[in-house]
């Protein structure tokens, strides 16, 4: 992409239409590649993944030793070195993946800022330094974890502590944190785009909650680690947007160059009061017998003489 335009409304839709296809197919190549990533991680650790079960674990009670003569985690270690060019392929098509969101995020930080210049900047320097050191930290996990793995299988004692040793050993000591830390840059990122693109109105309330809730799951996978669904449809969701095809009609702010702040809730409802008002009023005004010439006559008082006449006849 260019670099960012900082003109009038006009020249800022402009950079938008010149920017609009790369930003789409950007978007929708980061959604594919989390997809792509998430199937390849689920199906090489699900299928056939060694667990120890009840038995396996108290057989060497009941035989009355201390613990097992291997230990029963080498078949699950064992399964990350049969399968670690998969996992290494899964974790760089997942940094790429990572890459493609930042650069998607960036035309929309860029549009965000042009129309509400509150944005704030640390927002672009998050998504230049933790898209990238999350990418490249990933890998390097997944390969120390493979090593890890490998000397598991060699060396093992029968009572190491396999997620101890493979997840946590080694290198991963250190880049166990850096990874939390680049985790949570990335993810203030993906907050403050969102949040202040919902400000502006080129999200709707609907999706910048949404990736609200995509930048949290970034940081705490709370549905595992496998198929990143809802940031996958939150992503999915933003290529439509960026391309103009959003389903009731495109947020005004997309068309104007200038900040339209989505309706709230109330806003509608306000709307469609008064607009409920302005039909029931017209109805009224066209039915028959409504119009100035069709009004009824007022009802004339009486005169006072008739009231005295009533009252002598009752009398």
């Amino acid at each position: 992409m260019d670099e960012e335009p900082t003109t009038s409304p006009e020249q800022q839709l402009a950079w938008e239409a010149e920017n609009r296809r790369t930003a789409v197919i950007g978007t929708a190549a980061a959604a594919i590649a989390f997809v792509v990533s998430g199937v390849l991680t689920t199906s090489t650790l699900s299928s056939d993944y060694p667990s120890v079960g009840i038995i396996q674990s108290i057989t060497p009670a009941l035989e009355g030793r201390p613990a097992a003569r291997v230990n029963p985690h080498v078949p699950a270690a064992q399964l990350f070195v049969d399968r670690s060019a998969e996992l290494v392929i899964a974790t760089v098509v997942l940094a790429a993946a990572t890459l493609l969101l930042a650069f998607a995020l960036r035309y929309l930080y860029v549009a965000t800022k042009a129309r509400r210049p509150q944005t704030p900047s640390a927002t672009w320097y998050l998504l230049l330094t933790a898209a990238p050191a999350l990418a490249v930290l990933n890998v390097l996990r997944q390969v120390i974890i493979n090593s890890n793995a490998s000397d598991f299988v060699v060396h093992a004692s029968p009572t190491a502590d396999f997620a101890n040793e493979v997840y946590r050993g080694g290198a991963n000591g250190v880049i166990g944190p850096l990874l939390l830390v680049a985790q949570f840059g990335f993810g203030a990122a993906i907050i403050l785009v969102a949040l202040n693109a919902m400000r502006t109105g080129l999200l709707t309330r609907f999706m910048g909650v949404l990736g609200i809730i995509s930048a949290v799951l970034f940081i705490i996978p709370i549905f595992g680690g496998g198929l990143p669904i809802v940031q996958i449809v939150w992503i999915g969701m933003l290529a439509v947007v960026f391309a103009l095809r959003w389903p009731g009609g495109q947020p005004p702010a997309w068309v104007t160059g200038v900040a339209q702040p989505w309706p709230t809730a109330a806003d509608v409802r306000a709307q469609r009061e008064a607009a409920a008002a302005h039909r029931e009023a017209q109805a009224i005004k066209a039915a028959p017998g409504a119009s100035d010439s069709d009004e009824a006559e007022p009802v004339k008082p009486q005169h006072p003489s008739s009231k005295k006449r009533r009252k002598r006849r009752r009398h």
